[in-house]
């Protein structure tokens, strides 16, 4: 009597164990690293403390756009009254729309360079504020169909850039001088990626050309997105983006910092430890004299961003969270630099003795 009580049960749980398994098969294992992520518990949550109207425009990197648009559109949930425009060709560009003014927010998917920096102080009279919003890691892309294991950041050098500053000395045109053998061997490669007004394209010539040119045989894409929309077609390519941007039709290439290391791949925890070469900040920068405060809107932008539910966003988006030391050592700046222009603010305000 006992065992037939028991046995309906087990065959119940059995049955549910069998549906995981297989619903775990059919998943495409693409998706896998993008689902494991979990965020830290310990982000902050944003908190609605008055209604902010206003108007915010925000101008700059093509690679951050779906992320500054899903923050913007997540603010204007909870402030229906905030006005706010995304606009997204390139971090240059974004650049030079705070220079002339026409921005509040430049989005930027790379740091602002020295000679940029002391153009912008001679524009303002101050640095510009500068805020981390999220992590990146810039991918190589290839056709989901291409056999290649891995890929060195000498072999890349070879493959896209024009001087080769990293000691190849031969062009890397064809897929068997990386080591595909039989129909692959003299497959020509097809190269893709970004122009010059994107911050992508200079992270790029930065980190794997070492500040030189790209080879003419760039085919240069529109977008970042236009770049995996290329490569979802064309099998003999290879091309770089945001992970942020990746499809079931593509896939990451594993890099090695040098020939013969150790491949890593652009996941989520390859790029929170640093092991993955191709990491980097994605950015705000902002014009705001140190004791000046900013804009509500700008400052509840800012702060959504740097949220438990902004930095949810960035990972359900495909980018990577900024880790919660870093989360708190940049609020507590921000919080740091609006309380003191409201101080100074209010003892210009105040009254003084004998007047």
């Amino acid at each position: 009597m006992r065992f037939s009580r028991i046995v309906p049960g087990f065959l119940v749980v059995a049955g549910f164990y069998a549906i995981v398994l297989i619903a775990l098969a059919w998943l495409d294992q693409s998706t896998w690293g993008q689902v494991r992520p979990v965020l830290d518990p310990g982000i902050p949550s944003y908190t609605y403390r008055e209604s902010t109207p206003g108007t915010l425009i925000i101008s700059g990197s093509d690679t951050m756009r779906p992320l500054v648009q899903a923050w913007v559109d997540g603010l204007r949930q909870r402030h229906p009254h905030l006005k706010a425009t995304m606009s997204g060709d390139g971090s240059e560009t974004g650049l030079a729309a705070l220079l002339e003014h026409r921005t509040e927010i430049a989005a930027m998917s790379r740091r602002m360079t020295a000679p940029e920096i002391s153009e912008f102080i001679k524009e303002y009279g101050y640095e510009p504020a500068e805020v981390p919003v999220a992590n990146d890691a810039l991918a190589l892309f290839v056709h989901k169909e291409n056999p290649i294991v891995g890929l060195s950041l000498e072999e890349l050098d070879a493959m896209f850039c024009r001087e080769r500053r990293r000691g190849v000395l031969y062009s890397i045109d064809s897929w068997g001088l990386v080591g595909l053998m039989d129909e692959w061997f003299e497959t020509p490669v097809r190269l893709y990626g970004r122009n010059g007004k994107s911050g992508t394209s200079y992270f790029f010539r930065e980190e794997i050309c070492k500040g030189g040119t790209f080879s003419a045989r760039l085919n240069d894409a529109h977008g970042s997105a236009s770049v995996v929309q290329e490569l979802g077609i064309d099998q003999n390519g290879i091309g770089f983006s945001s992970i942020g941007y990746r499809t079931s039709s593509v896939k990451p290439v594993p890099i090695a910092s040098v020939k013969g290391g150790r491949y890593v791949e652009p996941t989520f925890e390859s790029t929170m430890d640093g092991s993955y070469p191709l990491r980097r900040n994605l950015y705000f920068y902002i014009a705001k004299a140190p004791k000046a405060s900013p804009t509500p809107a700008v400052a509840e932008l800012v702060r959504f961003a740097l949220s438990r539910q902004g930095q949810k966003l960035a990972l359900d988006l495909g980018y990577f969270p900024l880790a919660l030391p870093e989360i708190v050592r940049i609020t507590s700046k921000w919080s740091l630099s609006i309380k003191a222009a409201q101080t100074d603010m209010q003892s210009r305000a105040e009254p003084r003795s004998g007047s």
